[in-house]
């Protein structure tokens, strides 16, 4: 009898220390997210708002902040005084007149990032968390996104725990890096190019150019000038910048394989395409209404957040009008954000939000008209509606050539828009089924996976926590020195071998041939 008690009690220790093994306690996480612009700030919104209701507690510093009062246990950092700066600085309409090349913009944006980083650790309460004792805020794990602002990787410094870099589109390689995670350019290119995992000869070389040319604009541009900026606010005992760029123990990316091209990975990147997805809510009243009387159906017509219609040229804006106007027994949602638009047709209904997800879910929408932005790609995939892209800047390009190759759309360039183009793009995508059928096809893809994108995200962020940063899925990569990565050192070495193994039997051959000639000269004198 006794026995049999010590074997259940036994029982008893090892399942609830595995149990133990297998819990993750409330942590006490800061996520750092600098990105003036809202379709960035709902990716990493969901996840830190999901991980408080998970019972973390969260410090979030974010220029577009919930203000969730029954989140009781979800601190923001209110630093949307920002956004006038991103607005004052980049206009995209004019931009995309300009041309301007993917090295210009990405120039553009992360000098751009530097003023992002020194605007947001100036503010008071950002200065009042760095300057703060330990025993009053201590963090067990930190959120830090990945886009423009390697700056922030001075919190790294002030709060030694492990850390999480996060994107909210597909990363580039300079991020990749940081994971030791390997750079394709033949077959998957830096975002900012409009190519896809096919491509022809030049394009290969473009790619292969452009990666040489960001790392040594990142490592011996942006890192030095942003080092110097968080060297003002976290003090001069930081390491360099471009060490603490190594640090994060797992990189979170806004991709798939699906949407995006299939491309190795190592443990520590976790795809999550779809974070930001709702469950499905009401439309407003007079949007419903609207959309249940469109005869024939319905066009969603909208640039994004960052992208306003409202800028465009009167031109431009009329031959939109006038494609509308020419489509009887269709209605057309447009976000547009001034208070008026002039000409506007009957069958036009404007509104400077609207509830996008819900909208494509309606089932009288026929064609959404984008600019090509990852969050708005992914949830026209989501509800099986059929895209025109009209692309502007960032990763738009690459967004809507993936739209066209997988068959789920069309594009327009802005500064080709006509009225003959928008009226053959909008009945091509209405009357050819395909492409219904191709993008519903997607999303039954999408929606075959094992787990929800917020879920994993959830068990990855655990996952780090239980096991202190989770050094054993840090790729030796990551700690080498490029030429080692690149095995530069050992093609050096071969190269040396091959050179002097030819020389010696050039010399040899050579000694050899004039020995034989002067033994031959010698006979024949002899003769």
């Amino acid at each position: 009898m006794f026995s049999l008690r010590l074997n259940i009690l036994l029982i008893l220790i090892f399942f609830f220390n595995a149990q133990m093994d297998s819990m993750t306690y409330a942590a006490r996480i800061l996520g750092v997210f600098p990105i003036t612009s809202s379709s960035h700030q709902i990716v990493y919104r969901a996840v830190m708002k999901e991980l408080a209701l998970r019972g973390h507690e969260l410090v979030v510093i974010t220029p577009y902040p919930m203000r969730d009062p029954s989140i009781k246990n979800y601190t923001e950092i209110d630093v949307s005084f920002m956004n006038k700066a991103w607005q004052s600085q980049f206009n995209f309409v004019e931009g995309r007149r300009g041309k301007i090349t993917a090295h210009g913009m990405m120039v553009k944006q992360q000098d751009f990032g530097g003023l992002l980083c020194e605007l947001m650790l100036s503010h008071p309460q950002v200065k009042e968390l760095i300057s703060s004792q330990e025993n009053d805020q201590h963090f067990d794990l930190m959120f830090l996104e990945m886009v423009l602002t390697p700056g922030i990787f001075g919190f790294i410094h002030r709060f030694p725990v492990p850390s999480i870099g996060i994107t909210s589109f597909e990363a580039f390689s300079i991020n990749y890096d940081s994971v030791g995670n390997p750079n394709l350019p033949a077959y998957a290119p830096d975002v900012f190019l409009p190519y896809s995992d096919r491509k022809t000869f030049f394009e290969r070389v473009h790619c292969l150019l452009f990666l040489l040319w960001l790392k040594y604009h990142f490592y011996y541009t942006v890192i030095p000038t942003q080092d110097a900026i968080a060297r003002r606010h976290f003090g001069e005992a930081m390491p360099y910048l471009g060490d603490l760029h190594f640090k994060p123990s797992m990189l979170f990316v806004t991709t798939d394989f699906i949407f995006h091209s299939p491309r190795p990975n190592v443990p520590a990147v976790v795809q999550l395409s779809g974070l930001h997805i709702n469950s499905p809510k009401p439309l407003p009243q007079d949007i419903k209404e609207f959309m249940d009387s469109a005869p024939k159906g319905v066009i969603y017509f909208s640039l994004g957040s960052n992208v306003r219609s409202d800028t465009m040229d009167a031109q431009k804006r009329q031959i939109f009008l006038d494609v509308f106007s020419e489509l009887p027994g269709y209605h057309v949602l447009w976000k547009w954000e001034s208070d008026s638009l002039p000409g506007q047709p009957k069958n036009v209904k404007l509104a400077k939000w609207m509830p996008q997800q819900d909208v494509l879910r309606h089932p009288k929408v026929k064609v959404f008209i984008t600019q090509g932005g990852l969050q708005s790609a992914e949830e026209a995939i989501l509800m099986g509606v059929p895209l025109i892209g009209i692309p502007f800047f960032a990763d738009q390009d690459f967004n809507v050539k993936m739209i066209v190759e997988r068959g789920i759309g069309l594009k327009i360039e802005f500064t080709d828009v006509t009225k003959e183009s928008v009226l053959k793009s909008l009945k091509n995508i209405i009357d050819d089924n395909r492409f219904r059928e191709n993008i519903k096809r997607m999303s039954v893809l999408r929606e075959d996976m094992p787990d929800k994108p917020l879920e994993r995200a959830v068990w990855w962020t655990e996952y780090v926590l239980r096991h202190k940063g989770a050094p054993h899925l840090r790729t030796a990569a990551v700690d080498m020195p490029w030429y080692q990565f690149l095995l530069l050192d050992v093609i050096a070495f071969l190269l040396v071998i091959a050179i002097t193994v030819f020389l010696v039997l050039y010399l040899s051959i050579k000694k050899l041939y004039h020995s034989i000639r002067s033994f031959i000269g010698k006979k024949r004198k002899l003769e």
